[in-house]
């Protein structure tokens, strides 16, 4: 007989090759510009203009500057996949997603799902729209690794999530 993990405790981890978010020898700063706009949250946009100004303009970003960009950025990426991994939330988008530093330097992952509701007053009574989550991620070379350690969903996101998913059905129903 087999004793279950005692724990409601659930693990993503995702890494990402940050040539991948931009290319060191041929910089395309548009692509970058339409992936950041793709999949950041809105405050990480704002945190990354803050860290990097003039970032999409990336002529005055050097070698280690450019490096540094592009480690940021696959730092997020990577985040958000392990925590959709961790949360087993495949519908969840990565602007659902956010990276927040905590007090002493540390980061946690931040499931967000108030920009949705909040376009709909009706649903923004006394839900659970936020969730947090441990991160770590681990910057080596060309690489960036991120490991998200979760519970289980609270039940206003999975409800909202569930949500989703129906109208999703129904579109392609629809078609």
């Amino acid at each position: 007989m087999r004793a279950p993990f005692p724990l409601s405790l659930r693990i993503g981890t995702d890494i990402v090759a940050t040539n991948r978010i931009l290319c060191p020898s041929r910089p395309n700063y548009k692509r970058l510009s339409r992936l950041a706009a793709r999949f950041l949250h809105p405050r990480e946009l704002d945190d990354l203009n803050h860290r990097f100004p003039n970032w999409e303009d990336g002529q005055s970003y050097d070698g280690l500057k450019r490096q540094q960009l592009s480690t940021w950025l696959a730092g997020r990426w990577a985040a958000k996949e392990a925590a959709k991994k961790a949360w087993d939330a495949t519908l969840l988008s990565f602007r659902d997603l956010r990276v927040e530093a905590e007090t002493g330097g540390r980061v946690q992952i931040i499931c967000d799902t108030s920009t949705r509701l909040a376009r709909d007053p009706l649903q923004t009574d006394n839900r659970i729209t936020e969730q947090a989550a441990q991160l770590s991620i681990s910057h080596d070379g060309e690489y960036t690794i991120a490991t998200v350690m979760a519970t289980p969903l609270h039940h206003d996101i999975s409800a909202e999530l569930a949500q989703r998913k129906s109208e999703a059905e129904a579109r392609l129903a629809d078609k």
